[in-house]
């Protein structure tokens, strides 16, 4: 059941993706394609990043083992999407030109949080292998996975500069983002207290 679960999430994960290269390859994303890869490649991402978060709260009320199989595959192609994401913006719409990206970085607050959301994000994809928690330890990686929060807000964040507080799905999101952080802390302050 494991196996079908992760195998499964990583072929449906895989599949916007593909489907997208398709689409531009074939000249189906309209007159400024590069704009349509860069805003779904980032939508793919945040959707992502908020399942892997949403199954972590499912986890808590419903610790059915299969589905620890299901936040790897999330939470790496959260990873992907989101350097996906970044790659669209470096090649396509800075021309792969590093003088405009930076400057561009220096003077863009929505480009500034995207760039730490994906740094972010980076110890946790490397990490995400078997043998990670048994090189650092499971304890300390456990706490090296808390950084996923900070990664939700700094990446949401960087959604609402780009949407300017005009897109519903992003308020859904942040409010959810919200919830699942508080239902997190919540549960983290009861096991405190209960082992003291």
């Amino acid at each position: 059941m494991t196996s079908v679960i992760r195998w499964g999430l990583w072929l449906a994960c895989a599949l916007p993706g593909l489907v997208l290269v398709w689409h531009w390859q074939t000249g189906q994303l309209g007159v400024v394609p590069h704009e349509v890869l860069l805003h779904r490649t980032g939508r793919f991402a945040l959707l992502l990043l908020m399942a892997t978060l949403g199954l972590g709260f499912v986890q808590s009320l419903l610790p059915w083992r299969p589905l620890y199989a299901a936040r790897r595959p999330l939470g790496v192609w959260t990873f992907l999407y989101a350097s996906a994401h970044a790659a669209v913006w470096l090649m396509l719409d800075q021309g792969g030109i590093l003088e405009f990206a930076w400057a561009e970085m220096r003077k863009m607050l929505h480009v500034k949080l995207g760039i730490a959301g994906l740094l972010l994000m980076l110890p946790l994809a490397v990490t995400s292998v078997d043998i990670a928690p048994r090189l650092l330890g499971f304890r300390l990686w456990k706490r090296l996975h808390l950084l996923v929060w900070p990664t939700a807000l700094v990446v949401i964040a960087h959604t609402w500069v780009v949407s300017r507080f005009q897109n519903l799905l992003v308020i859904g999101l942040t409010l959810a983002i919200l919830f699942l952080l508080a239902s997190r802390l919540y549960a983290a302050r009861k096991n405190m207290k209960k082992a003291a």
